[in-house]
């Protein structure tokens, strides 16, 4: 991941650069042309320090040859001295005078010079007085000459420099022309660089601000952000989106949480309206059941004590939880009242791992699944129904069966009733005996677990129905 840091650094770092590119420029062109200028200068400053040497040459030669005195000669060597590294400059910047092609002849007189008048310094020091004189008069043609050419060579020299002169201001515009388009490149760089770097910063900023914006407002189906940067506002674009869809479920979940809980309340108060005082009802059951008893009518005080036992757990609170074994009981004196009902049309059978009675699951969970069996499976088989429950542990779970062999139900009407979208229809939506019908036990059980798939439904038409729920065991004594 690239952090807003490296790449602040690293803009920086390019900005320095660049600057320092074009500083480079600048100066490697100013030293370009000054370099020029130098080696120019320096052509005629050693084209007249050759002809001043030349005329000293012969003064202190003539001077020597008069008087006699070593002083001269000591000042004569010296000048030789000067000479020979003239032109031994004048031979290593030979290049300088490429143009000019009297530089050879020019170099010749320079040693015809110096041989001469070594030569007029031996005679005079040798007494000859002829070969000397006849020597000093060729020093000073010679001098002479070397003057005369010394004037001949600075004029071609400034006539090449003239045109040197205006190649280097040629040059000089162009170098200018080019680091002003430099200076210009660098700043648009940079100006470029700091748009993008400051843009991929503080373009998300302002979305996930809008964005923000709009949550808190309560609107959470706004477009997601897309970030291609890999950076921090990745990282926090990420984790807002991350939390606006986690608000947006949980949102989701605190409305069916309470439509869930107004749906009982208005069950509740249906059952109130539509029925009479069920403890009037209850305590005159219990009446009936006694004077049946008393009258030696066991089967009808038995069918009146189930009738009894499932009214007065009708009317235990929704929103609580009881035992496995509780529901079971229930179970079974609903199966009691509906052998006596259908006598040998239907059988009930049940299948029941004591030890896993223990474990607690919603009010009125099994008596309405055993109920829609009934109802909506078996009941309207002429002969055969069969009603089965089973309970068992299955790695964790306490597995919980109902089967019948009845009419069997359609995918469509499975779909319907396992999808949370609210249903008026009254087809296995409402109990005979409790008003409590499959999709309310279902909405329950979710809500209960906080899972979805909490119940599963297995059915094809004129096969019968299988409904299965899975209880997880959270403590080991549970099962």
């Amino acid at each position: 991941m690239k952090r807003i840091r490296s790449k602040l650094l690293l803009a920086f770092l390019i900005l320095v650069l660049l600057g320092n590119v074009a500083a480079f420029f600048v100066y490697w062109s100013s030293s370009k042309i000054t370099s020029e200028y130098s080696k120019s200068f320096r052509s005629f400053l050693l084209l007249n320090d050759i002809s001043t040497e030349a005329k000293t040459m012969y003064e202190k030669v003539n001077a020597y040859a008069i008087e006699k005195d070593r002083q001269f000669a000591k000042e004569y060597g010296e000048s030789k001295q000067k000479m020979t590294s003239y032109d031994q400059m004048l031979l290593k910047d030979a290049g300088l005078h490429a143009a000019i092609p009297s530089i050879e002849k020019y170099q010749y007189m320079m040693r015809t010079l110096m041989n001469e008048s070594d030569a007029t310094m031996t005679h005079v020091k040798e007494g000859k007085i002829k070969e000397y004189a006849a020597s000093v008069k060729e020093v000073r043609t010679v001098s002479s000459y070397i003057q005369e050419q010394t004037m001949t060579l600075l004029d071609d020299e400034l006539s090449e420099y003239q045109v040197l002169y205006q190649s280097l201001q040629k040059r000089h515009h162009t170098y200018a022309l080019f680091t002003l388009c430099l200076f210009t490149l660098s700043i648009g760089i940079a100006l470029w660089m700091a748009y993008m770097i400051a843009g991929g910063i503080s373009r998300p900023i302002v979305h996930l601000s809008r964005s923000a914006k709009e949550v808190s407002e309560g609107h959470f189906d706004g477009p997601n952000l897309h970030v291609t940067s890999k950076d921090e506002i990745s990282v926090l674009n990420d984790a807002f989106q991350r939390m606006r869809q986690e608000m947006k479920v949980m949102i989701e979940e605190m409305k069916q949480k309470a439509a869930l809980d107004q749906k009982i309340k208005d069950m509740k108060l249906k059952t109130l309206q539509n029925q009479m005082n069920p403890h009037f009802l209850f305590n005159t059951l219990n009446i009936v059941s006694r004077m049946a008893y008393l009258e030696s009518a066991d089967a009808t005080s038995k069918l009146i004590q189930s009738v009894s036992t499932l009214m007065r757990y009708s009317l235990s609170p929704l929103s609580t939880s009881v035992t496995l074994e509780q529901e079971v009981k229930v179970v079974k004196e609903y199966f009691h009242i509906q052998e006596t009902r259908f006598a040998d049309r239907i059988t009930c059978k049940t299948t029941i791992d004591e030890s896993c009675l223990s474990v607690h699951i919603p009010s009125l969970t099994l008596q309405p699944l055993v109920e829609n069996a009934f109802i909506h499976g078996v009941e309207p088989k002429e002969e055969n129904g069969l009603v089965k429950l089973s309970i068992y542990r299955d790695k964790g779970f306490v597995m919980i069966r109902i089967q019948d062999n009845g009419l069997g139900i359609s995918d469509r009407e499975k779909k319907r009733l396992l999808s949370q979208e609210e249903d008026d229809s009254n087809t296995l939506s409402k109990g005979h005996s409790t008003g409590i019908g499959l999709r309310n036990v279902i909405s329950r059980l979710r809500l209960f677990y906080g899972v979805q798939d909490a119940l599963q439904i297995d059915s094809k038409p004129n096969e019968g129905t299988t409904i299965q729920l899975a209880i997880p065991i959270k403590e080991e004594r549970a099962c």
